[in-house]
């Protein structure tokens, strides 16, 4: 039977904070108990994710109550793909521009109405047909002798 949350994977700390962290804002759930409840997220008694060993119970319930407090803009920071991800994204166009791009330059081409798909095949053809052209103008004898090596 499919599970969706099985129980030896706690929720993404960032789903945790953004429903307690709502709750608390406007649910009316008390700060104090929604600490409480999320210091017992495995990011907050882990050490390799705190970096302290032997996290007392008072200091995973401060470490809470303060991501707690100002949920929205923890979640936006851990949601953050990066300065670099944003500046490469392209809002004007497709998913794929980076190999639509690619494949046009290696096409020799600086724009097309074909699809990606289409590119791509198209590329692929002409370096199977210049891997054909290299075989052909191989002597004949390079291709049929083995000499056991």
């Amino acid at each position: 039977m499919y599970e969706p949350n099985p129980p030896q994977y706690p929720p993404a700390l960032i789903e945790v904070l953004a429903v307690w962290g709502w709750s608390v804002e406007h649910g009316g759930i008390p700060l104090d108990y929604a600490a409480t409840v999320v210091a017992d997220h495995e990011c907050y008694t882990d050490p390799s994710s705190t970096g302290v060993e032997d996290a007392t119970a008072e200091e995973r319930h401060v470490w809470a109550a303060e991501d707690l407090s100002d949920w929205e803009n923890v979640v936006a920071r851990m949601a953050w793909p990066g300065n670099d991800a944003v500046d490469r994204e392209r809002w004007d166009q497709p998913g794929d521009w980076e190999m639509r791009e690619y494949l046009l330059k290696r096409l020799g081409i600086t724009a097309s109405c074909e699809n990606t798909d289409r590119l791509l095949l198209r590329h692929c053809d002409e370096q199977i047909a210049a891997c054909e052209r290299e075989l052909a103008d191989q002597p004949a004898d390079t291709n049929a002798t083995d000499e056991g090596n």
